[in-house]
């Protein structure tokens, strides 16, 4: 993975809305809940001791003015992180405060994990057309769990990995309601998963995923007009989701399904061992 000395990183679209930001960023929370929390004013570290995902381990801003005292202040979420255990990242956002940044800038944090964040209007979407030869449903969590590391290329029936047994206990904490699709072959072969989270007028959409062998045949495109058209039923009146920047295939897919950059994020990377 390249790194580079965190900078400032303006959005793509200069006219970056920081109230979109602050919702967005704050159904993150939702989607994917953390086992502990630590509020500081503005300021939250979301800790998972023992977990690998940034997301849920690293420190969030929500307001862009609260950046008095950043040094001491990062010194003792980075002592809190240290303590636990947890390797310490930054999630950087256009809600980061300049003197953080500063901060941030002075003791050579490592850029790393460029991502954007995208959304679209869900309203007077059609149905959804289903590649044949393929059956589309909506399953539990633990049904979908299970299909999520088949596509992945675990065996049928095999224990869940570490990391599948990780994600399994963070939804499963989820409040909001989710969306949990998977796409089979007609044999019952789960070829291709999404899960759509629900939360007020937001859908939020996450791990899609197809099994190698079965690519570009239309499946993702499939789950995401199926899990659009389920959200909007449900309330739903804006989808969004994430995509490594450098990811060009899934940028292109939801570029063609209608979606913009909202924002873009990336994690600083504590230089301190």
């Amino acid at each position: 993975m390249v790194t580079t000395e965190a900078k400032r990183v303006q959005p793509r679209q200069p006219n970056c809305d920081l109230e979109t930001v602050l919702k967005l960023e704050q159904a993150n929370l939702n989607c994917f809940p953390s086992l502990m929390a630590h509020h500081d004013g503005s300021w939250i570290s979301r800790l998972s001791p023992g977990g690998s995902a940034r997301r849920n381990n690293s420190l969030n801003f929500y307001d862009a003015q609260d950046g008095d005292e950043a040094e001491s202040r990062l010194d003792s979420v980075r002592a809190r992180f240290k303590r636990l255990q947890t390797a310490f990242h930054v999630r950087w956002t256009p809600l980061v405060p300049t003197d953080v940044d500063q901060v941030l800038t002075s003791q050579k944090y490592a850029r790393v994990d460029e991502t954007l964040v995208l959304s679209r209007s869900i309203w007077g979407l059609g149905d959804t057309d289903v590649p044949k030869g393929y059956k589309l449903s909506e399953v539990s969590l633990s049904e979908w769990i299970s299909n999520y590391a088949q596509v992945d290329g675990a065996k049928h029936g095999e224990p869940l990995s570490e990391t599948e047994q990780a994600l399994h206990d963070v939804l499963s904490r989820v409040t909001v309601e989710l969306i949990a699709l998977v796409l089979e072959t007609e044999d019952g072969v789960p070829v291709a998963v999404l899960l759509g989270v629900v939360d007020g007028d937001l859908l939020g959409i996450f791990s899609v995923k197809t099994a190698e062998a079965f690519r570009r045949q239309g499946l993702a495109y499939a789950l995401m007009c199926e899990v659009q058209s389920l959200g909007a039923k449900r309330g739903a009146e804006t989808a969004w989701l994430q995509v490594v920047a450098d990811n060009a295939a899934a940028v292109e897919l939801y570029d063609s399904l209608g979606y913009r950059e909202a924002y873009a994020y990336h994690y600083c990377k504590d230089a301190q061992p």
